[in-house]
């Protein structure tokens, strides 16, 4: 079969790039091509893991395969992860497909990699950028984490089951999409502030997806549902492969991501009914009005230069928000339990008219909030905290700023603000 991505054999970054999907086809009726994919393979005991509502899409493949529909609520939790592997067990399956979204490709992503088992992904909404990626997000214990887990050895991506889902859940997906804008540009001000690992080939193909779902936006009254939601759905996968190239998710997730993050861990607000591309989008304009007052302003590189770390990971100061999982979060943010292995520790700040000049150029590719405000509200994506259940007080808004940078120890600027703000 046809793989939809040709990924170049070398790369100029000097790292050889594996990627596990070898097998990535996006038509209609697809499931005819990978139920002759799992028969080519002799796989013969195949679980299948869906929810209530995508349920009705594993009747095209019910006959080759255990279906089980996890019930309720469904979120990536230990709690479905746990259940996931022991359905596994039970039915001594070969391999597992994902029927569904973004939860359910994390719990069947993070169960195959525990039971070193292969996966197939079977997207069924155009809403995540997860399905082709190697990174679970799971929020485990009440703390969000990312598990590296199994990316799927194939991907059969229908864009006519997606274009059934509700508009609301592509709306989503073109959000994670366009909180690409802010992810590349925290990874390079990572690489600018502490010479982190980039790769131009990851952030170009990153870059297209973004491309694409424009292009899907600016085209949307001239396209048939169809035909825009493939365009969505092919970006997310583009996405995914770049996070799979990567190793992790670090071109398509930053401080946009770890906004949402907080939220979806309850910890300064009750249980939203946002959808994860959404919070992203409310989360990109949020932290690029916090950006584009930092860039006017000029950033305070002596106030960089002796960031105080002990400040910035005191219990004192993040117990307040993260309570019980306070020590997790400071393990996260210094995994070595040294200040030294925090992610801050390594900025290096030798030329500083260099740095700005660089950081400013990464800025300058980033479309105005205007502008992106305005894509995002011709795709009919949400851009207020009120959309979505959650409030729009200022005092909301700053408090999510200020923790949001420790559910993850990568570095973003706003990490580094937050952390100047403590000095």
């Amino acid at each position: 079969m046809e793989n939809i991505f040709s990924i170049p054999e070398e790369c100029t970054c000097g790292r050889k790039h594996s990627v596990i999907t070898g097998v990535c086809v996006l038509k209609e009726n697809v499931h005819t091509d990978m139920l002759r994919w799992l028969q080519e393979n002799n796989y013969k005991k195949v679980a299948v893991f869906c929810d209530e509502n995508t349920e009705k899409y594993t009747k095209n493949f019910e006959s080759a395969a255990d279906i089980c529909v996890l019930k309720g609520n469904v979120h990536a939790t230990e709690t479905y992860a746990a259940e996931a592997i022991e359905y596994t067990k039970n039915h001594n399956a070969e391999i597992l497909i994902a029927c569904g979204s973004g939860s359910i490709h994390d719990i069947t992503r993070y169960a195959a990699h525990e039971l070193k088992l292969p996966f197939v992904s079977y997207p069924t909404a155009a809403s995540v950028d997860g399905f082709m990626s190697g990174i679970a997000a799971m929020t485990w214990y009440g703390q969000k984490h990312s598990f590296p887990s199994t990316p799927p050895t194939a991907v059969f991506a229908d864009h006519a089951v997606c274009a059934d889902a509700p508009e609301r859940l592509t709306a989503s997906g073109v959000g994670d999409v366009l909180g690409k804008y802010v992810s590349l540009f925290d990874w390079e001000t990572a690489h600018i502030l502490t010479g982190e690992y980039i790769c131009d080939t990851i952030k170009q193909l990153t870059n297209d997806a973004v491309t694409e779902v424009r292009k899907a936006i600016a085209n949307r009254a001239n396209l048939s549902k169809l035909d825009y939601t493939r365009n969505v759905l092919y970006a997310l996968l583009i996405s995914g492969l770049a996070i799979q190239l990567t190793g992790n998710s670090r071109p398509c997730s930053a401080s946009e991501h770890h906004m949402s993050h907080l939220w979806e861990m309850e910890l300064i607000n009750e249980e939203a009914d946002g959808l994860h591309g959404e919070q992203v989008a409310i989360g990109t304009l949020l932290v690029m009005d916090k950006y584009d007052k930092a860039m006017k302003k000029g950033l305070d590189y002596e106030k960089i230069k002796n960031i105080n770390l002990e400040k910035v990971f005191s219990h004192e100061y993040l117990e307040p928000v993260y309570g019980k999982i306070t020590d997790g979060i400071l393990k996260e943010n210094m995994p070595k339990g040294t200040y030294e292995s925090s992610s801050l520790h390594g900025i290096r700040i030798d030329d500083v008219a260099k740095i700005d000049e660089a950081i400013h150029a990464a800025w300058a590719k980033i479309p105005s909030m205007d502008e992106l405000r305005g894509l995002m509200q011709k795709a009919d994506c949400v851009s207020r905290l009120s959309e979505i259940g959650l409030p729009d007080e200022e005092e909301f808004i700053e408090k999510t700023l200020q923790y949001a940078p420790y559910v993850r120890d990568r570095l973003t600027l706003l990490k580094v603000i937050n952390a100047c703000e403590r000095n």
